[in-house]
């Protein structure tokens, strides 16, 4: 997806090399980017010619020979038999060989396999094959008694855009035929395949962001990381695997900003960093973004304003079943706050059922000494600047019971008492003296008035808990 341009002799591509104007892109509202975004472009892109005239290219389908056999055997239930998987070389499948077919073939072993799932993981007996392989009940929550339900098809990164989203996503539903076929259910009761976004697929994108601001992590502009004068990279590699961008490291180094790796390797970016800070694998840096939080409440190293302005640390949550305290539970005859002329219903298009879905929150409000209920959009300039953050508060319940509440700042402070430096070492490997200066870093940098910027991605987006880890880097 970096614009490039071709050189062609002979109607032959010899080279390529950057267009340098991805300031002239755009979307359907007329926002560019900047002539900053140049250059974009990689080694992987440049040598694209190589791959398009290689000798490896494949120029027509094939099928691994062991598959192959197993589909003409019938798709036989592998797990009915153990040596099934060795016959059709399934635990050897870098060895087995590949078969070339024609087009038509193709097709045709493509529909068999999917209708062999459809059939194979359909009904009771479905049921009974998924069980034998392991999968726990839970997964089968949304399964429904339809093989099609087992598959998974997701967006596919090289297309992406209309065809490698959308369009996987109706060939997806699209699988509700196949279900049909395998079960001889109409259509009011046919379903299609499980659809597998960036986020739950590939890990391309953090599942973790939209927990937390509720939007698309599409929605940030690298430019950002030009401006910062502190740039944290988890997970990130802009040198060796993010090549279009290592752009922005360079010139963050040129403008004097400082840049912070936390990897378990000493990379490449680490080389050119101000410093490193070394972790174990499987996301142990959560632990020092959790530490790091820690070391800014104790501090009080915080923006206030921010906090009450934009975030949901000022909401109220009951101890007694860790559920946020709504206005309904307190106020007698509480009536939602009527929101549906502002930017939730006009702009963002909040439905009815949403709204009552969301409903209202309630803040302490340490000046009246009063729980104060509040909305959605009760945010920015609506908010209420005397909201407490700290403490617990006692309150009696529309039905005459007294319960105990406290700003989810407030259960944030308890929860990362845990967090301690030396914590933090045990946990993630990480040197207490780098998790103390990376936090000083932050509160220093933030409190001159220069952004900072935290970069994550790929590489902790994979792993099971990567949520967690995502909504960690919000933290500081």
């Amino acid at each position: 997806m970096c614009r490039l341009r071709g050189f062609v002799r002979n109607d032959v591509l010899i080279r390529s090399e950057q267009n340098y104007d991805h300031d002239r892109c755009g979307d359907l509202y007329g926002n560019k980017t900047t002539k900053s975004w140049n250059p974009r472009g990689c080694p992987k892109g440049f040598t694209f010619q190589r791959r398009v005239y290689g000798p490896y290219r494949l120029k027509g389908p094939v099928i691994r020979k062991g598959w192959k056999e197993w589909a003409d055997a019938g798709f036989p239930f592998l797990s009915d038999s153990p040596e099934l998987r060795t016959k059709f070389r399934f635990d050897d499948r870098g060895n087995d060989k590949f078969i070339r077919v024609s087009w038509e073939e193709a097709w045709n072993y493509c529909a068999r396999g999917l209708m062999a799932v459809g059939k194979t993981y359909s009904d009771e007996a479905g049921k009974a094959r998924l069980m034998k392989d392991g999968y726990p009940e839970i997964m089968l929550e949304h399964w429904h008694g339809a093989g099609t339900r087992t598959m998974k098809i997701g967006s596919s990164l090289p297309l992406h855009g209309l065809i490698g989203k959308f369009g996987l996503f109706r060939f997806a539903n699209m699988m509700a035929l196949v279900d049909h076929h395998a079960r001889g259910v109409g259509p009011e009761k046919a379903k299609g395949a499980k659809e597998w976004t960036e986020y739950t697929w590939r890990g391309d994108q953090a599942p973790g962001q939209p927990y937390v601001h509720g939007l698309q992590t599409s929605d940030i502009d690298m430019s950002d990381l030009r401006f910062s004068k502190l740039t944290i990279q988890i997970g990130k590699n802009l040198i060796e695997n993010k090549m279009p961008e290592s752009h922005w490291l360079n010139e963050m180094i040129e403008r004097g900003g400082k840049i912070v790796t936390i990897t378990p390797d000493y990379n490449a970016p680490s080389a050119k960093a101000n410093y490193w800070i070394g972790v174990r694998p499987g996301l142990s840096d959560t632990a020092v973004l959790l530490g790091i939080t820690k070391i800014l409440m104790d501090n009080n190293w915080i923006d206030e304003k921010f906090v009450k302005q934009f975030t949901d640390f000022p909401l109220l949550v009951r101890t007694d079943n860790l559920r946020r305290l709504r206005p309904a539970g307190v106020v007698p005859t509480y009536k939602a706050t009527d929101i549906s002329q502002g930017p939730s219903f006009q702009i963002q298009g909040m439905t009815a059922e949403q709204r009552e879905r969301v409903g209202d929150f309630t803040i302490w409000d340490a000046k009246a000494g009063k729980v104060v209920p509040v909305s959605r959009e009760d945010m920015a300039t609506q908010s209420n600047m005397n909201a407490a953050l700290t403490g617990v508060f006692k309150v009696k319940t529309v039905k005459d019971q007294e319960i105990e509440v406290m700003p989810v700042y407030e259960m944030y402070r308890r929860h990362l008492l845990d967090y301690d430096l030396k914590t933090v070492e045990e946990i993630s490997g990480a040197k207490p003296d780098l998790v103390q200066r990376l936090a000083e870093d932050i509160w220093e940098t933030s409190k001159a008035g220069h952004p900072v910027s935290i970069h994550h991605g790929e590489g902790t987006n994979h792993y099971f808990h990567a949520t967690l880890h995502n909504r960690a880097c919000h933290l500081p």
